[in-house]
């Protein structure tokens, strides 16, 4: 885990203001995130299976979502 896939794990998650909800989350201080964020400390080990169950959690629903969408549009179309 770097910086950069930290970065953008939070911003898929919470979007551009995601530091403070990872940060709860993760049950971190925020300014631990900011600093992991930074490159000012070391990103611990078990931070990146919490950030993939959490990717996992929420990428979850959306797909389901996305299917459905999908489905919809298919059944539109071929009703025209």
């Amino acid at each position: 885990m770097n910086p950069t896939l930290l970065v953008a794990a939070g911003e898929a998650l919470f979007g551009p203001e995601w530091r403070r909800p990872l940060a709860a989350a993760l049950g971190v201080d925020a300014r631990l995130v900011q600093r992991w964020a930074n490159g000012q400390r070391g990103i611990p080990p078990e931070a990146a299976p919490a950030l993939l169950a959490l990717l996992e959690k929420e990428g979850s629903p959306l797909e389901a979502r996305a299917l459905a969408l999908r489905r919809a549009a298919a059944a539109i179309e071929a009703s025209e």
